[in-house]
């Protein structure tokens, strides 16, 4: 082989190409793949193998950033879920329970609470004379009243009333026995100014709880001077409240509530709209004229309406209650006449509300025990709330409605 010789630089010549078509004298090829290498701008690409770990890895990277979007927004939606229950679903709040209504013993009407039906119930002996004892002032206001007869045909009244009293009651008269046994029913004190023989002689034996005007008049009693005596005997609600608590009478009611029902008045004209009863003379000729805007009944006495002094109005009564009974006649100890209601054992009655009339039979086992209303099938009958007069009068007697 020749030896090339240098230039005049001192520089050997290039090595001469080979000529086409002649194969290169290059190392040995260590690739096994086939395929030639790829260029591109004169730069040669990596082998296939190195590449595909990049695609791989570009790969991995986005499904892992898919799979946590995924899982993020579905942890985003339950927690929006979440906050929106907890947003629109508020807790409930729990139901009040309902106040108990609570009823007078003595009218069935509802009360403020406990401690009014609780207040002491008190009897007073109210007169009936005409002209003298009318009007008479405090009987709108009793729960019960009870007019019987006393003596030479007068009617007499015996008042219940529960606090809140009337301003004023009287004019305040003198106790009957049979007085004494509606007292003893409600086991309640009652005041009055004397009595007769019989009556003032079964107060202690009976065990009334009694209140004599006479003993405390000019104290807790008072007269008045636009009357004359003995129709001018009166008191008020504050005296005859104080005059319990001295007594230690203002106690709590203990006697049994009637029976009562929802008012059910007439829808059509009512069958009974008046009820007439006769006690006596025309004095004291009773009257009722039902009333179907109030479902109860104005009450007139001697042709003229009933108006109590206190309010100046009309009397009006929800029950009226005709009790027949059994009367006798007699001379007292001191010579006066002596009238007696026979109340224990049974009788006959009718019941007056809602413009309707109902037949009952009454009942009465001994002196302090109550008058039980039965109607025909042997039930008790149900009175209207409100207050109950009975008319307590002689078997016989004319009664029309």
């Amino acid at each position: 082989m020749n030896n090339p010789k240098p230039n005049l630089d001192g520089v050997l010549p290039a090595e001469p190409l080979p000529p086409v078509g002649e194969a290169s004298p290059a190392a040995p090829v260590m690739n096994a793949d086939p395929r030639p290498p790829q260029t591109s701008g004169g730069h040669i690409d990596p082998p296939w193998y190195k590449r595909r770990w990049v695609y791989f890895t570009i790969a991995g990277v986005l499904v892992t950033a898919l799979a946590g979007t995924i899982i993020y927004m579905k942890l985003t939606a339950k927690s929006t879920h979440s906050a929106a229950v907890l947003t629109h679903t508020p807790k409930p709040t729990p139901s009040p329970t309902p106040t108990p209504i609570v009823y007078s013993p003595l009218t069935g009407l509802p009360v403020a609470d406990t401690s009014a039906a609780e207040q002491p119930v008190v009897g007073v002996m109210i007169e009936n004379l005409y002209p003298d004892a009318r009007p008479q002032s405090g009987l709108s206001a009793a729960g019960v009243v009870y007019e019987a007869l006393a003596e030479g045909g007068i009617t007499r009244f015996l008042g219940i009333f529960q606090e809140p009293l009337p301003p004023s009651f009287g004019p305040v008269r003198s106790l009957r026995p049979y007085y004494l046994d509606w007292g003893l029913e409600y086991n309640i004190p009652v005041a009055h100014a004397g009595g007769s023989q019989p009556a003032l002689a079964e107060i202690g034996p009976l065990g009334l709880k009694n209140i004599d005007a006479l003993v405390y008049s000019g104290s807790y009693f008072f007269r008045t001077s636009d009357r004359v005596a003995p129709h001018n005997l009166y008191t008020n609600a504050s005296l005859l409240s104080q005059l319990l608590t001295k007594l230690g009478f203002a106690t709590s009611p203990t006697f049994k509530p009637l029976p009562r029902k929802p008012d059910a008045p007439p829808k059509t004209a009512a069958a009974h709209p008046t009820i007439k009863i006769n006690f006596s003379s025309a004095a004291y000729a009773v009257q009722y004229n039902f009333d179907p805007a109030s479902d109860s009944y104005g009450r007139i006495m001697g042709g003229t309406p009933h108006i109590d002094r206190n309010t100046g109005k009309q009397i009006f009564v929800k029950n009226v209650v005709v009790i027949f009974t059994p009367i006798s006649y007699g001379t007292q100890p001191d010579g006066k006449e002596d009238v007696q209601y026979h109340l224990t054992g049974s009788g006959q009655g009718i019941v007056f509300m809602d413009g309707s009339a109902t037949a009952i039979t009454w009942s009465k086992a001994s002196d302090a025990a109550p008058t039980v209303l039965a109607d025909s099938a042997g039930h008790p009958v149900s009175l209207n709330r409100g207050n109950t007069w009975y008319e307590v009068i002689p078997t016989g007697a004319a009664v029309s409605y």
